[in-house]
């Protein structure tokens, strides 16, 4: 199959923006999707983009019912995303040595996170919520076996684009794959990473996810700001703002909508800055390499118990309040440090002390400014 004989219609029904894949002949399937997931015999599959608030009380017979809409078999295969299918949507077609794969999928990746941690999922900026829908299309008829093999190998070219893309994560909390392959044929048996339908449809799935991803982070392409790279982590605005509070330091008299407002300016203010930024990315990439024990002189264990001969956590901490606005910005760093109110407490050595000192310096800024405004400075 090639991916010119593939029907791809982009529309919206109900309000609900959709890509609508037609294959030319039916074929045998292996998807995880909620609506006709499992082992099937399919030629349509839907993807379709819900609002980030998405709250649906039967979400199967919805998309039921969008289906019907759209006129589409009752076998449709359906996926689901918040992620924008306008700007996420990517195919790609590939050959190794004779064997072709096709590769249509959506990234959405503010979610991310690593296999076997805890998740936070809808707690990113504004609820960015995203998922990772992979339909793999392979030349090679397979049995079951070798379709439940596809899925292992699909799922590897998942985290190798993750990690060629710098997300920090095996996938999001909500992803979905799909592995279609031809009916009738001799069925193989497997499809590793050294197989020839194998390795096509890896890397299918390599290059169009990593499209995706670059077209989901926007025109800087690799380059995104630190509050973005936050979010991916599952640090909130919600979650800043909460630390903000518990410190009790908010005059009663204020408006507290409103410096809300004056924070998050000046955090997007802060994010244009390169040196804030670089500040953060240091922080973070120190804190991934400390998890996995890949800082010199310190295990994974020791890492975790934040050792009081730990100092570059507290000297990028000082550096940022510093940078930010001085002495009156490092002395709030070092309240939030010392309190860890809210969000502080749960994040590691590097993290807390780097969102330590944004919180603090940013909410020290906004205390001079208010202050000296009421005269009360002088």
């Amino acid at each position: 199959m090639r991916l010119s004989e593939v029907r791809i219609e982009k529309g919206n029904v109900d309000g609900y923006p959709y890509v609508a894949i037609r294959l030319p002949r039916r074929m045998r399937v292996l998807a995880s999707t909620i609506l006709n997931g499992g082992l099937r015999e399919t030629d349509s599959v839907l993807m379709v983009q819900v609002s980030l608030h998405y709250d649906h009380d039967d979400p199967v017979e919805h998309l039921r019912c969008l289906i019907s809409t759209l006129k589409m078999p009752e076998d449709t295969v359906c996926f689901m995303t918040a992620a924008k299918l306008e700007k996420a949507f990517c195919a790609r077609e590939l050959e190794h040595n004779g064997s072709r794969a096709i590769a249509l999928l959506s990234a959405g990746i503010s979610n991310s996170i690593n296999a076997g941690e805890s998740s936070r999922e809808g707690s990113v900026p504004h609820r960015q919520v995203g998922t990772i829908n992979i339909m793999a299309i392979t030349d090679r008829p397979l049995d079951d076996c070798g379709l439940v093999n596809a899925v292992m190998t699909v799922t590897e070219a998942k985290v190798a684009a993750l990690r060629d893309h710098h997300i920090p994560g095996t996938g999001t909390t909500s992803d979905a794959v799909l592995i279609a392959c031809p009916i009738e044929g001799e069925r193989c048996m497997w499809s590793g990473t050294s197989s020839d339908h194998g390795i096509s449809m890896a890397a299918a799935v390599r290059g169009c996810l990593g499209e995706s991803i670059v077209r989901w982070k926007g025109a800087n392409g690799d380059s995104v700001h630190f509050l973005r790279s936050l979010a991916i982590r599952g640090i909130t605005y919600d979650d800043m703002w909460n630390a903000v509070k518990e410190m009790n330091a908010l005059d009663p008299a204020w408006d507290e909508a409103e410096i809300r407002k004056r924070f998050e300016d000046k955090l997007e203010n802060l994010a244009m800055d390169v040196n804030v930024n670089a500040l953060l990315t240091a922080a973070m990439a120190l804190e991934e390499k400390g998890r996995y024990g890949q800082l010199y002189g310190l295990s994974e264990s020791k890492f975790q118990e934040d050792p009081v001969h730990l100092l570059a956590d507290e000297l990028l901490g000082i550096a940022l309040a510093e940078y930010i606005g001085g002495t009156k910005c490092l002395f709030e760093y070092i309240r939030y440090d010392k309190k860890k109110p809210g969000i502080l407490s749960v994040l590691g050595p590097f993290m807390d002390d780097i969102v330590a000192s944004l919180i603090g310096s940013t909410m020290s800024v906004i205390y001079s400014e208010i202050l000296e405004g009421e005269g009360r400075l002088s």
